[in-house]
C-alpha cells in the first residue's frame, strides 16, 4: 500500500498555476522553481572575456601612445607656425584731420587723429621716422599718440591691411614743436630732430633716419619692427623694441592697455624684448593699444604706440576653428585625449567587474541548485 501511494504521488500532475488578477485584462502567474538546471547556451562567457581582454589591450596601447607623444622617439618641441596670405591692398588712403597744417606745439606727446578705411590699421611717421600705429575703429577713425622733434615735423599716415599690405599714403601735414628754452650747454643733437641738426644747418642737409642714430649722438628714439599680430588670452605677447640715441641709462614706462602698467630700466641702448600676458580678449576686433614711453639721463622723452589683437582660444566642438566639416571640430590634442582616457578606464573597469560578478553569481547559483536537483531525481527514482 505504501508503494502504491508513492507511485501515485509521483504520477500526480502538477498543480495548476495560481493567477493573480492585477487589472481587467492582465494576470500575473507564478510557478515555483522546479529545481532543473537552466541551460547556459545563451551566455558565452569565454567569448565575452576574450572581447574584454582585447579592449583592455587596445586601451593600454592607446594610453602608452598618448603618453609617448604622436611620434615616439621624435623631439617633442612646440612650433608656432604663422601663415600670411597677402590680400588686396587698401585702395583709399588715410587722412589726418588733427592736427592741422602749421600748428605749433609747446608740449608733447600729441595725438594725431584722422579717418581711415575699415578693416585696416594706420602707421604714423614723423620726418620719415616710425612713430606708432593705431587700429581703424568701427567709426572709421584712428588715433596715434606720438612725440615730436624740435622744429618742423612732417606727419604722414600710411594705411595697411590686416595682412600688412600697404595702401596709399595720406597727404603730409607739417607742424612745429617749440619747447621751452633748454638749459645752457645742451648738445644740439638733443634739441633738434632729424629734419634739422642745428639752426645753422644748410637747407640741403640730408634727413637722417632712426637707423643712423647712435647712443649719445642724436635724439632719443623708440623703434619697433611692427607687424599686425594676434595671440590667445593667457599666451604671452612679445614686443621687440629698441632704443637709440639719447644719454644712457634709460627708464621705460609701459601702459599695456588692459589697466596694467610696467616700469623697466635699461642701462644701454639697443634691442630688447618685452612680454605681457592678457587675461581677457580685447574690445574692438580684439585689439589692445599699448603705449611705451622712454626717458634718458638728460630727461629727453620718446614715445611709441603699438597694437595687438587678443582673442579667446577656439572651443573644441564649437565649430569656430574654421574647418570645413559641417560646423563640428574634434580636438585631437594629447591633452584632450588624456582627459578622455580618464573616463574610459573607469568605465572599462566597471564593465569588467560586472561581467565577472555575473559569472561568479551563476557559478554560485549552480552550486546551490545541483544538490537540490540531484536529491529530487533520487526521490523520483524511488
Amino acid at each position: 500500500m505504501k508503494k502504491q501511494s508513492r507511485s501515485r504521488s509521483c504520477k500526480t500532475p502538477p498543480k495548476k498555476l495560481t493567477a493573480i488578477q492585477t487589472s481587467r485584462h492582465l494576470r500575473v502567474s507564478h510557478r515555483k522553481h522546479s529545481g532543473h538546471v537552466l541551460p547556459r547556451q545563451n551566455t558565452s562567457y569565454p567569448v565575452l572575456f576574450m572581447i574584454v581582454l582585447c579592449v583592455g589591450v587596445l586601451l593600454l596601447s592607446w594610453t602608452r601612445f598618448v603618453s609617448a607623444g604622436p611620434f615616439p622617439g621624435a623631439q617633442q618641441d612646440t612650433y608656432d607656425v604663422n601663415l600670411r596670405v597677402p590680400g588686396p591692398p587698401p585702395t583709399l588712403p588715410a587722412t589726418i584731420t588733427s592736427p592741422t597744417v602749421n600748428t605749433v606745439f609747446t608740449e608733447q606727446p600729441i595725438y594725431v587723429t584722422g579717418n581711415c578705411p575699415s578693416d585696416t590699421y594706420v602707421s604714423l611717421s614723423r620726418n620719415g621716422v616710425f612713430s606708432g600705429v593705431g587700429i581703424c575703429k568701427i567709426d572709421g577713425t584712428f588715433s596715434v599718440k606720438t612725440g615730436l622733434f624740435v622744429g618742423s615735423n612732417t606727419l604722414l599716415a600710411q594705411v595697411y591691411s590686416r595682412t600688412d599690405v600697404a595702401g596709399p599714403p595720406s597727404d603730409p601735414v607739417t607742424v612745429m614743436y617749440s619747447p621751452p628754452v633748454p638749459p645752457p650747454n645742451t648738445p644740439p643733437a638733443q634739441i633738434y630732430g632729424p629734419a634739422a641738426t642745428s639752426p645753422k644747418a644748410s637747407s640741403s642737409s640730408k634727413q637722417t633716419t632712426d637707423s643712423s642714430v647712435q647712443p649719445g649722438s642724436g635724439p632719443l628714439l623708440f623703434k619697433s619692427m611692427f607687424k599686425y599680430m594676434g595671440v590667445y588670452t593667457g599666451t604671452p605677447t612679445n614686443w621687440e623694441l629698441s632704443l637709440d640715441g639719447g644719454t644712457e641709462p634709460y627708464a621705460i614706462h609701459v601702459e599695456w592697455g588692459d589697466g596694467m602698467t610696467s616700469v623697466i630700466s635699461r642701462a644701454h641702448a639697443g634691442s630688447f624684448l618685452l612680454q605681457h600676458q592678457y587675461k581677457q580678449a580685447g574690445k574692438y576686433k580684439g585689439s589692445y593699444t599699448a603705449n611705451f614711453s622712454a626717458s634718458d639721463a638728460d630727461g629727453s622723452m620718446a614715445y611709441l604706440q603699438l597694437i595687438t589683437i587678443v582673442n579667446d582660444p577656439p572651443v573644441a566642438g564649437a565649430g569656430s576653428t574654421g574647418s570645413n566639416n559641417g560646423g563640428f571640430s574634434i580636438d585631437s590634442s594629447p591633452a584632450y585625449i588624456e582627459k578622455i582616457l580618464q573616463y574610459v578606464w573607469p568605465g572599462y573597469g566597471i564593465v569588467s567587474l560586472m561581467l565577472l560578478s555575473f559569472w561568479l553569481g551563476e557559478r554560485r547559483e549552480l552550486q546551490l541548485i545541483r544538490p537540490h536537483h540531484a536529491k529530487n531525481r533520487h526521490r523520483h527514482a524511488q
